[in-house]
C-alpha cells in the first residue's frame, strides 16, 4: 500500500511538471527570458536547462548562464538565459550547451 501511495505521488509530480509550459521572449540577440508555468514548474529543471541549451546553440553561442526571475508573489517562475561564446571570460563559469544536451538526452 505504501509503495502504491509513493508511486501515485511520484506520477502526480511528474505529470504536473509535464504540463508546465515554457514561454520564450527574446530580449536581445544573446538574451532570452523563459517563463515557466504552473508554479510547480521549478521542479522541471532538466526541461529548462535543455531548452536554454537548445536556444544557445541555435543562436550560435556555446555557453549560457541562468538568472532566476520570480513574479506575482512567486506564482510564476522564470529564468533569464544569457548566451556566451566559448572564449568569453564569463563562459568559464557558465553551462556548456553541448554538455547539457548530452547529459539530458532522452
Amino acid at each position: 500500500m505504501r509503495q502504491l501511495f509513493l508511486m501515485t505521488v511520484a506520477l502526480l509530480g511528474l505529470s504536473a511538471v509535464g504540463c508546465a509550459t515554457i514561454q520564450e521572449t527574446r530580449l536581445a540577440p544573446n538574451i532570452v527570458r523563459l517563463d515557466v508555468n504552473p508554479p510547480m514548474a521549478p521542479f522541471g529543471t532538466n526541461a529548462i536547462l535543455r531548452r536554454a541549451a537548445e536556444l544557445t546553440l541555435q543562436s550560435g553561442y556555446s555557453a549560457f548562464r541562468l538568472s532566476p526571475i520570480y513574479s506575482m508573489a512567486f506564482n510564476n517562475f522564470g529564468v533569464m538565459v544569457v548566451m556566451l561564446y566559448a572564449g568569453e571570460p564569463d563562459a568559464k563559469s557558465a553551462f556548456d550547451a553541448v554538455a547539457v544536451l548530452n547529459k539530458n538526452s532522452f
